[in-house]
């Protein structure tokens, strides 16, 4: 690193260095960091060769994109279902109360093959949802005071991965509490 046109001055603080307007930084990065860059960017290309949302934000808002754009990648037949979702009103209003999933679900009882292009391109994103919840669930569970009761370890992680709610009240009435002597 090489910095020049540094101005000193005394402060209370003591000597500090201010910037001009001729100051200048140079950094060089050395060859070994700068070819472990190139290879970190040439590994993130192999996983992501391309933005998964180009071509594909009319899923997330099918009444903002414009179908006749070269951004959304359908097929002519689609494209026009497309145009009529878009400018359908009664869609408009369900697009307002319905989460995404909901919504194209909705969308498939008249427009099955644009639904089924949606719901194909949303799956991936609910699967690894669940996944991700269901590490976390485990990591929460299994720690070092809970190993010791690996009996009871796996009803816990189906307690807490299900998306049934529990029904304590009907849990707590059939117990009797403990009485005191």
């Amino acid at each position: 690193m090489k910095v020049s046109h540094l101005k000193a001055s005394k402060t209370d603080y003591g000597l500090q260095l201010q910037s001009t307007n001729f100051s200048t930084i140079e950094v060089q990065i050395s060859d070994s960091v700068s070819q472990h860059l190139s290879q970190l960017a040439e590994k993130v290309d192999d996983y992501f060769p391309e933005d998964p949302r180009d071509g594909h934000m009319w899923i997330l808002d099918p009444f903002s994109v414009d179908p006749t754009e070269e951004d959304v990648a359908l097929p002519s037949h689609l494209e026009s279902q497309l145009l009529e979702v878009s400018t359908e009103s009664t869609l408009k209003l369900q697009w307002g109360k319905l989460d995404l999933g909901s919504f194209w679900i909705a969308v498939s009882k008249e427009y099955p093959c644009l639904a089924l292009r949606a719901v194909k391109h949303l799956l991936p994103f609910t699967t690894t949802y669940l996944c991700e919840s269901g590490f976390s669930s485990v990591a929460t569970t299994k720690t070092k005071a809970r190993n010791r009761l690996r009996a009871i370890l796996e009803a816990t992680l189906r307690v807490s991965l299900s998306p049934i709610p529990p029904r304590l009240d009907l849990i707590v009435s059939e117990r009797q509490a403990q009485v005191s002597h």
